[in-house]
């Protein structure tokens, strides 16, 4: 494993050095590579995020998808960035059909007679797997996602490489912490681990259909999982024929209306975030495609989101305040998510924000909320406020849909569409019997506990007043503040003693007026034994403290 870890590492090395990045290699692992290795020239045209695009595309299926979930925390890195980061998906090489046959042998072992064709070239090659049609013999077409040979253990081994390169990230370049490259590499682990499971795909997608079906939505499909031939590195589905959610050309051809189109689908993404609480995490022009029959097709169900029940009345709070310009109740539904605003820069937050909702308020209802979304991400990135990854999430997810929707129907009226279903999701809510139980319930409790407060304060006082009421306070600094306290009077007394004994006895051996001649000596002696005493008896206090 050593031996392969140093190799990846080396393959790293070549390719960040091809792209211009040589630099950072050096300055992370001093001596790892030769430093006479140049970037190659052809590059060194391009602008650094395009290289920083060009690298990962070559680095391999892990590092795209990376490239991806970076691609999607636009409150941390610049729009340009950003916009390079987008261009990853579906940009992977095809891996021979040969490949791919062990993996048909392991979960459909009868494959050539269940199927009378497999088309070997593939309808579609992700990061992470690829598309295959197959005929069934009664003429059923399924749709074969199968995963990239050895996929899993390469994923596995390269995580591990990048979790240790954002360690050193974060240990020698310290003005990087800001962006948590350790966080960004766990949470990116989690996901695809999640995807690399294509049983986990399946139910998204069985989950997904159960609730579009009981929406009463018309014309939203979801393909249907065929489980027999179906496992953790294949996920055997219906085929759908159609095109991209963004080929208007083709849609026009077949007889659609892009514009109902745009405002089914979008209905459908807000039934599913604010009613169901579970949404497709992807809904990018490739995922949502149009049939020959008019439906609506979701695919690739690898990124599927929840939310619950308490943070979608917050979500829709938010949402209504941004329709409604309103930049207080925006941030105070900002900061009931769990995002973090600084109070040191909350003036210049609250004035920046004001600007956007105006803007979009004052170019009218025809326009891009997606281009609102962004704006308060730059914002966010701007003001440096972190934002938690499931709330960016929901974020991306909204802005993919609204450009969808928007590339449907350039004439969309996004508040109007969106704004009477979420006030009429909040009047349910308030008219729902259950609900009100429950807030009954929360009043209830809440009176309970302030009809207490009264009696509990008379019994507090009516102690008091008896001279009954005791207070304990129990903290090691205040004991060791009265240690410290009793020790230094113990040695001023001491002090004070010794001082009083030397100078009586300077007295005495001073007088010449005693009677007996053996009186000074018995005088030194009590004064030996005083001190004795006294120090008998500050030990023995020092070690009663001590215990």
């Amino acid at each position: 494993m050593a031996s392969v870890s140093l190799r990846r590492y080396g393959q790293i090395a070549d390719v960040l050095v091809k792209y211009g990045f040589g630099y950072f290699i050096n300055e992370l692992f001093p001596g790892f590579i030769n430093t006479k290795k140049t970037a190659v020239e052809e590059y060194s045209g391009y602008s650094t995020y395009v290289r920083v695009r060009m690298a990962l595309e070559e680095l391999g299926p892990t590092f795209v998808k990376f490239g991806q979930l970076m691609s999607t925390r636009t409150e941390l890195f610049p729009a340009e960035m950003i916009d390079e980061l987008c261009k990853l998906q579906d940009r992977v090489g095809v891996v021979p059909f040969d490949e791919v046959i062990p993996t048909l042998d392991e979960y459909i072992p009868d494959w050539r007679d269940v199927f009378t064709s497999v088309d070997p070239k593939p309808l579609a090659a992700a990061s992470i797997s690829q598309v295959y049609r197959a005929v069934m013999q009664d003429g059923t077409i399924l749709a074969l996602k199968i995963q990239r040979p050895r996929i899993t253990e390469r994923i596995e081994q390269d995580v591990v490489l990048l979790r240790s390169i954002a360690q050193l990230l974060e240990d020698k370049r310290p003005e990087l912490r800001m962006y948590n490259p350790v966080s960004l590499v766990d949470d990116f682990t989690t996901q695809i681990r999640k995807e690399l499971d294509f049983n986990r795909d399946g139910m998204n997608a069985e989950r997904l259909a159960r609730n579009m079906r009981l929406s009463g939505i018309p014309g939203i499909k979801v393909p249907k999982i065929y489980w027999d031939f179906s496992g953790k590195e294949l996920l055997a589905m219906e085929f759908v024929a159609g095109c991209r959610s963004d080929d208007i050309d083709a849609i026009i051809a077949m007889g659609m209306d892009p514009k109902e189109l745009s405002s089914r689908g979008l209905k459908a993404f807000m039934v599913q975030i604010f009613q169901n609480g579970f949404y497709h995490g992807d809904p990018h022009a490739g995922n949502l495609r149009i049939s020959p029959s008019g439906d609506l097709v979701f695919l690739d169900f690898g990124v599927c989101g929840v939310v619950m029940k308490d943070m979608r009345n917050k979500f829709i709070s938010l949402i209504l305040a941004l329709l409604s310009a309103n930049t207080d109740m925006t941030i105070r539904y900002i900061k009931n998510l769990g995002v973090q605003i600084p109070q040191t820069g909350i003036d210049e937050f609250r004035g920046e924000l004001y600007l956007a909702l105006q803007d979009y308020k004052e170019m009218g209802a025809q326009v891009n909320f997606s281009g609102l979304l962004g704006s308060i991400q730059d914002l966010f990135q701007k003001n440096n406020i972190r934002v938690p990854p499931n709330i960016m999430q929901l974020l991306k997810a909204l802005m993919l849909v609204s450009n969808v929707a928007f590339t449907l129907d350039p004439d969309l009226e996004f508040t109007k569409e969106v704004e009477p279903f979420l006030k009429q999701i909040v009047a349910d809510e308030m008219k729902d019997p259950a609900n009100l139980q429950k807030k009954m319930l929360d009043a209830k409790v809440r009176l309970e506990d302030l009809a207490r407060v009264p009696r509990q304060l008379g019994s507090v006082l009516e102690m008091a007043s008896e001279g009954k009421l005791k207070v304990d306070i129990s903290a090691k600094e205040v004991t060791q503040l009265s240690k410290t306290i009793e020790s230094s009077v113990d040695k001023l007394v001491i002090g004070l003693i010794l001082s009083a004994i030397v100078i009586g006895l300077s007295l005495v051996m001073m007088s010449q007026t005693f009677t007996v001649e053996f009186v000074p000596i018995i005088a030194y002696i009590i004064a030996v034994l005083v001190i004795i005493v006294i120090f008998y008896k500050m030990r023995s206090r020092g070690k009663k403290h001590d215990d």
